[in-house]
């Protein structure tokens, strides 16, 4: 086979996968595996297809044959551990969930976190970069707690045993305002996020699944707020206030949907001379450059998983663990001049598997992300009816996405959710402990996915 074959192999995979859940009814828009899907089409399918003339003229016909191919046997290879049934296995010996919703925690944190949100949105008024301190930064560094503070009011809103229309109407307002300010500050995955965890927490809260027409429309919404984000940030065309926002709302071209999702050309922009800072430029410099130029990192990279929560202060010569092979691979391997100072590019699930040991790293990390991603999703249907696993799953499952389209697997989790999203779920954990007459574990729902 040839590389593009690999590629449409890939493809194929998916939609079989697609076609096989839908006709034996166990499709469920909120496992994770489709936002799984939507980053893996996205990197290696598209990118993979938009710039195949790029990649074969600087990295070769061999080796992008070569990534392809790894493309094509790593998704067969998360597929099997996904369905080995280990997943299930897990979820059932996990602790049960709380069975009490508290209406009060819920009206006594959410107003905290949505000021703390807005506050970081820099609405509220920003300091120069000059005269910010170090305090104030990391204050402002947890924009999703706001989207929290919605999610948890849409699950109060939303019970069946105790529906609240002032909580749930507050909470959509909030996630509305929540993806406006992201479009307008030029961030596509906050905007997306805000999209996806709003669908999700209002129709698993009453046990159910958006039709067919509502998922079109969500998709469509999605990649309309991410295109949305993208062609705002540094647009030059419009004052860079609300009014010149509203402005370039109303004058939006929506071919841009497909720019912003690698299918099209940006026209408005001189032809890039290179596209290794896309993901999966990213992936083939990796898999050129790893090991032969430079070397493995080991998975040194997720140690930050756990050093990132232990501060400075504590530990001042704190590394950033994996960062040094990080960066000597993309001064190796790269086609332009880079220096221990380059920064930004995400390189992709399977950049940084490469990155952690080649083929091997790939079978070893793959593995255990299938099977995190299908213990997670097993434990939600396990118990559908608990208030706290809604909350808990509307604003976890769509980090299936940032898994693939990252710079390495846990970035959803150091970088955001375990600061912003954590400490919430913990803290309704144990408040909502003890039983209620009110719920009872219910499978009736646990159908509704493969």
């Amino acid at each position: 086979m040839d590389e593009i074959s690999y590629v449409y192999a890939t493809t194929g995979v998916m939609v079989l996968y697609f076609v096989v859940q839908v006709a034996t009814k166990r499709f469920d828009p909120f496992a994770p595996i489709w936002l799984f899907f939507v980053g893996y089409v996205q990197v290696y399918v598209i990118q993979a297809l938009s710039y195949h003339d790029w990649a074969i003229d600087v990295r070769g016909e061999e080796l992008v044959t070569a990534a392809n191919f790894r493309a094509f046997w790593a998704l067969l290879w998360f597929l099997a551990v996904y369905h080995i049934g280990a997943g299930r296995f897990v979820a059932r010996r996990l602790p049960t969930p709380p069975r009490r919703w508290s209406t009060l925690a819920v009206c006594g944190l959410s107003p905290i976190l949505f000021v703390w949100g807005m506050y970081c949105t820099s609405l509220m008024g920003a300091p120069t970069t000059a005269t910010i301190s170090a305090e104030d930064a990391l204050l402002r560094s947890f924009p999703f707690v706001m989207m929290v503070s919605a999610i948890m009011l849409i699950t109060t809103g939303r019970r069946l045993a105790a529906p609240n229309r002032p909580l749930l109407f507050a909470g959509l307002a909030i996630a509305f305002l929540y993806v406006l300010i992201w479009m307008f500050n030029g961030k596509r995955s906050h905007s997306l996020i805000g999209v996806l965890a709003t669908v999700c927490s209002f129709y698993i809260t009453h046990l159910k699944r958006p039709s067919w027409t509502v998922l079109a429309a969500t998709s469509f919404l999605g990649a309309l707020v991410v295109a949305l984000a993208i062609g705002w940030r540094g647009n030059e065309n419009y004052e860079r206030s609300f009014a010149g926002f509203s402005q370039y709302l109303s004058e939006f071209d929506m071919s841009n949907i497909l720019v912003s999702m690698d299918v099209a050309e940006d026209e408005t922009q001189e032809d890039l001379d290179s596209y290794e800072t896309k993901e999966y430029g990213g992936f083939l410099l990796m898999l050129d450059t790893v090991p032969e130029k430079s070397e493995y990192d080991y998975g040194e990279n997720y140690l930050r998983t756990f050093s990132t929560y232990i501060p400075r202060i504590v530990w001042p010569s704190k590394p950033l663990y994996g960062r040094k092979q990080w960066v000597n691979a993309w001064i190796a391997g790269s086609e332009l001049e880079r220096d221990e100072d380059f920064t930004s590019p995400a390189i992709g699930i399977l950049g940084a598997t490469q990155l952690n040991g080649g083929a091997l790293g790939t079978i070893i990390v793959l593995g255990i992300i299938a099977l995190v991603l299908r213990s997670a999703y097993e434990y939600f249907r396990l118990h559908p009816d608990s208030s706290w696993v809604q909350f808990f799953w509307a604003i976890t499952f769509f980090n299936a996405w940032f898994m693939v389209v990252g710079d390495d697997p846990m970035t959803w989790f150091y970088y955001n959710w375990g600061f912003a999203s954590l400490p919430t779920v913990v803290i309704l954990w144990f408040v909502n402990r003890g039983p209620s007459a009110e719920w009872s574990a219910s499978t009736q729902t646990a159908g509704a996915a493969g």
